[in-house]
This record gives C-alpha cells, sequence and structure tokens, in this order.
C-alpha cells in the first residue's frame, strides 16, 4: 500500500516561492475520528484565501501545523467512514471548516457534517467550484436581511467585482434564490461585462472609465440598494447607495470582531487550532471589540452606513452543509450554473495558483485531481 500521496502544500510561510507539488503522508483510516472520512479527491477549487493564508497574514491568531496544503473546497468520492451518513463509494463536496483544508491531494480528511451528496448530473469539478463561493455569497444576503424564494419583496443588489469567483456566484444567488428585481455590478469593458450580463446582471458599471460610486448615483439610476456585496475593497464607496435598512457587506475590507468571532464558533476553529497570542481574549473583551473595530475601520463604516438606517460588517465563509445542500439543489436544478475559468491538472497547481494571484480571473480556477 503506498505511504504517500501527491499535493500542492508549504512547509512555511511566504509568497509563491513556498508552494510545492511533491510527495507527502498518505492520510488514511487510522487518521480519522468519529465522525471523520477520508475521501479520494477528484477536484477542488482556489479562492483568494488559499494564497493569503499562505502568506502568513493569519499567523498572530490562529496556530498552524506544517505541511498545510492548499484546496478548501472538495468533491470526491469516499474511501474510508467513521461517519452513519456516508459510506465507501459515496460521491460527496463541500467546503472544510475553518483553516482546516487539503483539496488539492489526492486523498484528504473531512468531516461528515459538511458535506454533501454530490448530484449525479453535476460534475466534480463544478462541484468543487461553487462552495465557499456559494456560501460566503449566502451568508452576506441573508445577513442583508434576504430571504430564499421570497415572492413578496423583490430587493435591489449590488455587486462589486461580479466576474470574480464569489460575485459570479452572487449574481446568480440574488436572481435565483432572492428574487431580485435589479442586480448591478462592476466589471471591466468587453469579456468580462458579457460574462457579468450572461449571469443575469442588469447594469453593468466599466470601472476603468467610471466610478460606480457616482455613476449609480446619477439620476437615471438614483434607486438604493438593499444588499450590498464588496469583492474589491472598494467598501467605503457604498454608504450612500444603501437603501433604508439595507446592509453592505464586504469580503475583502474591514474586517469586523463580530464577524471573526463567528467565523471562530461556527467554524469550530477555537477547539482544534491554538488560539496564540491571547488574541481570543483580546476579540472577546468589550474593550478588544471596540478596539479591533476602530482599527480596522468597520466602526466608521458602521456609523455611515447607521445614519441611512443601514448596516455593515464582513463575512468570513466557513463549512456549512444546510447551504450546500441548497447549492446542491440549484445547480442540479441548473438555476445557476459553475463558472469555470480553468482547468488544470494537480501536477500544475503552482501555475493555477499563479494565475490566480495575479488577479483578474473570470469565475473560478479549478484543479482536476483524478478521475474516477
Amino acid at each position: 500500500m503506498e505511504k504517500t500521496m501527491l499535493a500542492c502544500h508549504y512547509d512555511t510561510f511566504g509568497g509563491r516561492n513556498v508552494d510545492k507539488v511533491g510527495q507527502i503522508r498518505k492520510v488514511g483510516r487510522e487518521d480519522i475520528e468519529d465522525g471523520q472520512m477520508v475521501i479520494k479527491v477528484c477536484a477542488s477549487s482556489l479562492n483568494p484565501a488559499d494564497y493569503k493564508q499562505r502568506s502568513g497574514e493569519s499567523r498572530l491568531i490562529l496556530g498552524f501545523k506544517f505541511p498545510q496544503v492548499h484546496g478548501f473546497d472538495f468533491s470526491g468520492q469516499v474511501v474510508e467512514s467513521k461517519s452513519n451518513e456516508f459510506k465507501a463509494g459515496d460521491n460527496v463536496f463541500g467546503m472544510c471548516k475553518g483553516l482546516r483544508r487539503g483539496g488539492l491531494a489526492e486523498y484528504m480528511i473531512v468531516d461528515a457534517d459538511i458535506c454533501v451528496r454530490k448530484p449525479e448530473s453535476v460534475s466534480h469539478e463544478d462541484a468543487a467550484s461553487v462552495p465557499l463561493t456559494g456560501i460566503t455569497a449566502m451568508m452576506a444576503f441573508r445577513k442583508c436581511g434576504l430571504k430564499e424564494f421570497q415572492k413578496e419583496k423583490q430587493p435591489r443588489v449590488l455587486v462589486l467585482g461580479g466576474a470574480g469567483g464569489v460575485g459570479s456566484i452572487a449574481i446568480q444567488l440574488a436572481k435565483s434564490l432572492y428574487n431580485a428585481s435589479f442586480v448591478a455590478t462592476t466589471a471591466s469593458p468587453g469579456k468580462k461585462t458579457e460574462f457579468v450580463k450572461s449571469l443575469g446582471a442588469d447594469l453593468v458599471v466599466n470601472y476603468r472609465e467610471n466610478d460606480f460610486s457616482i455613476e449609480l448615483a446619477s439620476k437615471d439610476n438614483a434607486k438604493l440598494f438593499d444588499a450590498i456585496l464588496d469583492c474589491t475593497g472598494e467598501v467605503k464607496k457604498c454608504p450612500p447607495l444603501l437603501a433604508q435598512g439595507g446592509g453592505v457587506f464586504s469580503i475583502v475590507e474591514s474586517p469586523t470582531v463580530e464577524g471573526l468571532r463567528e467565523f471562530l464558533v461556527n467554524s469550530e476553529t477555537a477547539q482544534f487550532q491554538k488560539i496564540t497570542c491571547g488574541v481570543q481574549g483580546f476579540l472577546e473583551s468589550s474593550i478588544g471589540g471596540c478596539i479591533f473595530n476602530r482599527v480596522t475601520g468597520a466602526t466608521s463604516l458602521r456609523n455611515r452606513c447607521k445614519k441611512v438606517g443601514g448596516t455593515y460588517n464582513m463575512v468570513i465563509g466557513t463549512g456549512n452543509r444546510e447551504m450546500v445542500e441548497v447549492l446542491a439543489d440549484q445547480l442540479s436544478k441548473k438555476s445557476i450554473r459553475a463558472t469555470i475559468e480553468r482547468v488544470y491538472p494537480l501536477c500544475d497547481s503552482l501555475e493555477a495558483l499563479s494565475h490566480l494571484e495575479d488577479g483578474h480571473t473570470m469565475g473560478k480556477v479549478v484543479i482536476k485531481v483524478c478521475d474516477l
């Protein structure tokens, strides 16, 4: 029996130069606990969180053990199970909890409670492309007060950066799940503008030539938005565009202590990762929380949103079975589609990571690990 497996991993924090594709110890039944499984990975997808964690930006908050294998999203087949829900041979997909990863390897350990059976009509590549981005978008929309399949309300939604991973699925979910009457987004002209229109965007602002905050506040587009999702880092321009009772959420700027606490609790990170430097106690204290929000700029944003009767927060996606079940249903019914720009083999993961980190991808970058 083979004792090693191929994986894209790193053994220390740093830039692209620390990433490597090579053999590491293979995980097996002896490594899993009750409620866990070993899956043979068929596909994974990349997210900016992969290279951001590799850079070490979270090292002061959470402890890490090396080697770290890239890949939050996964789709594959169960080979070993200590779960009553799944057995060997079941095809499953999902997103890892917290900072657990491992999708860019031939085998990985997953918690059964975040796994969903993959619909037969959906490929492993498509399934692996949606969990993190879909969960993140759904978290933001729900916190804005939007409800799935609502008929009585038809919200107006703004997505900054509609051609990216989160943006491309957010546009689709706004229409298919949240019955949005109008979806505006930003994108570069040409191919990306046509791409986001094909996903359901009603208005596309060319960010290279126009300031979206001015364009959307003009006489022709003066209606305000119930939900604003910032995927580009321009959240400070958003409060004037917010409708009464609406919400602004960012995935890249001005983190909030509440968002970080929620991530730690929902992902169970605090139970399996070492909290360093007294950060946990600091975040849980009222003084620490106030300081954190002021330093990140969240307090200022909240005050500006509050003036128009709205709210601000940051969302950090983590493994969530209920949301992935919704995404599976949407995919199988073709209510949404996977937006895959390119599929790379596992051996070319370094090229794929560099492509993502260079920016300007259109949709998702997927890693194909194996064929069943």
